[in-house]
């Protein structure tokens, strides 16, 4: 359940700073990329009202501050109860870079198939010209066939050439 690369840590540090460490990104969300839970101490003889160390990135000082309470009710509403009472900062973690934005879908442009035609004319070949508008089409749009429909249903061109021996 706890990711293979941080189980020898939370063996190490206990249940619950394991828990907080497989679970962080769902806990906290965006703030995953500029903190991390570092430990946890509870009281003599209590799993209430602990401290949570937080690594965070240079520079993120004033907002996980103001952000301390909210990430608290997070940490606590995860487990059931007030496992976390306060927050300790500790400015020792690299800021990762955000993610790369996703890549901006694909246009949809409505199929010009007399564009497509019109560039197709001069192919001599009806097999090569109804591969290539089936290239040039959206992929799962029907697409006439200049073929004769009647021998092969599925409208693909399937031509067979025999080969002949050249001439002396």
């Amino acid at each position: 359940m706890i990711d293979p690369m941080i189980a020898p840590s939370a063996r190490a540090r206990g249940f619950t700073i394991g828990r907080i460490l497989s679970q962080w990104p769902d806990i906290v969300g965006e703030m995953a990329s500029w903190c991390r839970p570092d430990a946890v101490a509870f009281p003599r003889d209590s799993r209430s009202d602990g401290t949570l160390k937080l690594q965070i990135a240079s520079g993120r000082g004033p907002q996980a501050q103001a952000m301390s309470q909210v990430i608290i009710d997070r940490v606590n509403a995860n487990f059931g109860y007030q496992a976390i009472s306060r927050i300790s900062l500790v400015q020792t973690l690299v800021d990762q870079p955000a993610s790369p934005p996703p890549a901006p879908a694909p246009t949809t442009e409505p199929l010009d198939i007399w564009t497509l035609d019109d560039k197709l004319k001069d192919v001599e070949s009806p097999e090569l010209r109804a591969a290539l508008r089936r290239l040039g089409s959206p992929v799962g749009s029907p697409v006439d066939n200049d073929d004769d429909s009647a021998d092969n249903p599925r409208g693909d061109a399937t031509h067979t050439a025999s080969i002949q021996p050249p001439s002396d």
